[in-house]
């Protein structure tokens, strides 16, 4: 064949590429808006006669929304909920099931703007007026595996939820590639729950019987009797939201609760008032796991309570082991987290295997003492593994009583680079307690205490360097900025080029590099000549 030819059949079989109709239907847009209590003073509600594609036509009721995309819904289809509506979701079901959606095309339920709109108009509301789900995502019997579902600016509400009642997302049966943004969740049971799965249906590869690839972000989850978040998952990210007000007093409940999983990254979530009891009190840890956990990421949170309204109950950061089986956690990083004025454990974590605590903020001012980073935090039982190679470095911790950094069981461990500050009177106070286990390297910490004792068994430094630890260490102020602000407050200041000059963490908690000799806490201060030398070096 010649060239010409070559190229003459080139150009046809491009032609008929051309011209062919695309494979993957349009995707159709439903509008959904009604004007029941709490709508905007101008809503015009719609007509579930229309076809619900015309945003100046659209359907009126969330089940003529649910019907439609449980039986005709198509991959890439979308349906929208009028700004500035109110929907009065009853007593009917809240199940939303097809198998039509695909991670690939998912399926979008989100808000619009309606014809009528001035342009103040809130997110649409979601009113369950019944003890039941929002948004149940399942297929009843056997798991099949399913998904690609998006669930964008809603603004969910329960207010005849009770404790055992409806939750605004529930998750069940092998459901996957999810994302729930800019979504706020008040006065449900649970906020959103993962839960796992009944056995796989014979002949499904793809059913694992767990949720994968689950997003959620932008959420405020608010008032629930129960749990904030409660499930497991793999390659789930909760990040940037609000959990607030979770919880009804008792010390299993939670603002965010992960029950076992892989890849999971909880990332710059904000933490409040977790679990309050009838005086207002925070008493459940607010940010808890349990089960199997491996590659678990939590980092840059801000977990906090209020100077007398905190119960010792009220931890935290707690990865720890608290079912009648065996558990274990593998890979686990805590870093860039602030944690304030929580119950007598601030961050703490037991069965931890290969597990990281880094550039964490402490700052403790309740009437108790607090152990600001304790591994374990509490003791393993049965078959629960032991922690292996943990390193805890370069934290800040100004507490007013207690025990700065805890980790006396299990073997390899790393403690370097962390400063600490005792700002009360506590004759029971530790800077360190590592009195049992195995340590590779203690050393280049600094702690400045006017009571109790460097470590125990040891009253002082000098008694520990004695023992053949810390031979870098400082007993000394490590020059904060004030008792709550944890930056170093100038470059004299002791922990300044006090790190471990190997070990420390290669980032402070902004998540900036650290120049060296790198500085002890979670810090870096930042002089001209760390800044430019590395770059003219470059």
């Amino acid at each position: 064949m010649t060239y010409k030819w070559i190229a003459v059949l080139t150009i046809a079989i491009s032609l008929v590429l051309l011209f062919q109709p695309d494979s993957q239907a349009a995707s159709t847009v439903y509008y959904v808006c009604d004007c029941q209590n709490g709508a905007d003073g101008e809503c015009t509600p719609g007509n579930n006669g229309s076809s619900g594609t015309d945003p100046a036509a659209p359907w009126q009721t969330y089940d003529q929304a649910r019907n439609h995309f449980n039986s005709s819904i198509q991959a890439g289809d979308e349906i929208r909920f009028c700004r500035g509506g109110s929907f009065d979701l009853g007593s009917g079901s809240g199940r939303w099931s097809t198998f039509s959606c695909t991670a690939a095309q998912p399926c979008l339920i989100a808000d619009y703007t309606p014809p009528w709109a001035s342009g103040d108009e809130n997110r649409p509301i979601l009113n369950r007026t019944a003890d039941d789900h929002a948004f149940e995502l399942s297929n009843g019997g056997d798991a099949v595996a399913n998904g690609g579902y998006a669930f964008r600016n809603l603004d969910l509400r329960c207010p005849a939820c009770t404790s055992g009642g409806g939750w605004g997302f529930f998750l069940f049966n092998d459901v996957n590639d999810v994302v729930i943004d800019t979504v706020s969740m008040d006065g449900f049971a649970i906020g959103i729950h993962l839960a796992g799965a009944n056995p796989c249906a014979a002949g499904d590869p793809l059913c694992n019987g767990q949720n994968d690839r689950i997003t959620v972000s932008n959420v405020d989850v608010t008032n629930s009797f129960s749990q904030g978040f409660l499930g497991s998952g793999n390659d789930l990210l909760i990040e940037d939201s609000i959990f607030d007000r979770n919880g009804s007093g008792t010390v299993f409940d939670h603002n965010i609760y992960v029950s076992g999983g892989s890849r999971i990254t909880i990332r710059n979530n904000e933490l409040y008032r977790s679990s309050l009891d009838g005086s207002g009190r925070c008493g459940g840890t607010s940010l808890v796991g349990h089960g199997y956990l491996t590659d678990l990421l939590i980092e840059g949170n801000y977990v906090h309570e209020d100077v007398g309204q905190a119960n010792q109950t009220c931890w935290g950061i707690s990865i720890t082991t608290g079912y009648s089986t065996p558990e274990a956690f593998t890979n686990v990083t805590i870093r860039g987290n602030r944690v304030e004025n929580v119950g007598n454990v601030a961050i703490g974590t037991s069965s931890c295997i290969s597990c990281t605590i880094e550039n964490n903020v402490v700052v403790h001012q309740q009437a108790f003492g607090v152990a600001g980073i304790a591994v374990p935090d509490k003791t393993p039982g049965a078959g629960d593994a032991v922690s292996t190679d943990v390193t805890i470095r370069n934290n800040s911790l100004a507490l007013s009583s207690g025990r700065g950094i805890v980790l006396n069981a299990g073997s390899g461990h790393t403690i370097v680079s962390n400063a600490l500050r005792l700002t009360g009177s506590d004759s029971g106070w530790h800077c360190l307690d590592a009195t049992a286990g195995s340590y590779d390297v203690i050393d280049y910490n600094i702690c400045q205490f006017s009571s109790g004792v460097w470590a125990a068994g040891a009253n002082n430094l000098a008694a520990w360097q004695g023992q053949g630890w810390g031979s870098h260490s400082q007993a000394a102020d490590p020059g904060f900025l004030s008792d709550t602000d944890l930056r170093p407050g100038s470059e004299t200041a002791a922990l300044v080029n006090a790190g471990h000059p190997t070990q420390s963490s290669p980032f402070n908690y902004d998540g900036r590099s650290r120049f060296p000799p790198p500085d002890a806490g979670a810090y870096e201060w930042l002089t001209l000549e760390k800044v430019w030398i590395p770059m003219i070096k470059r």
